[in-house]
């Protein structure tokens, strides 16, 4: 998974901070939308957001999705400095999605660490850093979950 810039606000006008911004390569959702496109009448999204992602890096790549993220940042700053001058939005984070690396046989801790240059730089453009540990093997358990409900609907 990608690093992603999430912004999101229950009245964030997105088209509006975009235009301002000039952000691009994102993927936006507003709020009032169904939250499964599957389900047109079920639930609806509650906040706007907008996701970028800072990172092409995979799960198993922290170092490099930080250090593309910092990339990313410096060469857009002025563009994120908008996020500050929108009351609307709620937060805005840095998503770092990584492996659970611990086994409970050869690794019994994790811990992993943000250099100063990316908190600096996140803390001027007023982003939260978020770090989303997924389990290794994530892909089997979603097939799993999806061919139970497959079975139920059935």
């Amino acid at each position: 998974m990608p690093c992603n810039l999430v912004i999101l606000g229950k009245n964030f006008d997105i088209d509006d901070f975009l235009a301002k911004s000039k952000l691009r390569g994102f993927t936006k959702i507003y709020k009032g939308e169904p939250r499964f496109k599957s389900k047109p009448g079920g639930k609806k999204v509650e906040h706007s957001r907008i996701a970028i992602q800072t990172s092409k890096a995979d799960f198993h790549e922290l170092d490099k999705q930080i250090k593309d993220t910092i990339r990313y940042l410096k060469r857009h700053k002025e563009k994120l400095s908008h996020i500050k001058q929108f009351r609307e939005i709620d937060f805005a984070t840095l998503d770092f999605g990584i492996n659970l690396r611990i086994d409970r046989n050869k690794v019994l801790l994790q811990s992993d660490r943000f250099p100063s240059e990316l908190l600096k730089l996140a803390g001027e453009i007023g982003l939260d850093i978020e770090l989303s540990i997924y389990p290794i093997d994530m892909q089997y358990v979603l097939e799993k979950q999806h061919a139970r409900t497959k079975r139920k609907s059935a």
